[in-house]
């Protein structure tokens, strides 16, 4: 489904074979098909790698559709490349971690913030935090994925089995 619509939506922009191209939140590469235009996706595995096997992003995709819907969130929207701000104390798969999306400081940043619970680092210090995408962040901790397109005023913690959702606004 996520192919045949990003498919037709290519076709309205002339898109061409060899072209890396944005669809919502996904990267795709043109390739040429058997007897049309395809896709390839990012595999979610290593940075820059592509795949025709469209099974993880329809995942995500499902994923990220199912909690703005079950919250009633309408998406702010971000890309794979967009930037989060990151705690260098975060370790992927951890429970003491939570996500928090404030507002954009500029074009391009996500607006995300990755940090841990009861943070140790000194937080006035630039060097406590690095900037990552969000496709390098997902390829590392990929329960991260759904709430990408949540919008600002958003806090996810995950302390526990399951991620606690909290609206701050």
């Amino acid at each position: 489904m996520l192919r045949e619509t990003s498919l037709e939506h290519l076709r309205t922009q002339n898109a061409q074979a060899g072209e890396t191209v944005q669809c919502g939140w996904f990267l795709f590469q043109v390739i040429e098909g058997k007897d049309r235009l395809d896709l390839m996706t990012l595999d979610f595995k290593a940075i820059a790698s592509f795949t025709d096997d469209f099974q993880i992003p329809e995942q995500v995709h499902w994923a990220q559709q199912e909690t703005l819907r079950r919250l009633g969130a309408s998406p702010q929207h971000c890309t794979l490349r967009s930037p989060a701000l990151v705690s260098r104390a975060y370790r992927p798969g951890a429970f003491n971690v939570y996500l928090e999306r404030c507002e954009p400081v500029s074009e391009g940043d996500s607006g995300w913030y990755v940090g841990v619970i009861n943070e140790s680092l000194d937080l006035d210090d630039a060097k406590s935090f690095v900037h990552q995408s969000l496709y390098e962040l997902t390829i590392h901790d990929e329960r991260l994925a759904r709430f990408w397109l949540l919008p600002v005023g958003y806090r996810i913690s995950f302390d526990s089995d399951e991620p606690r959702i909290e609206r701050l606004q």
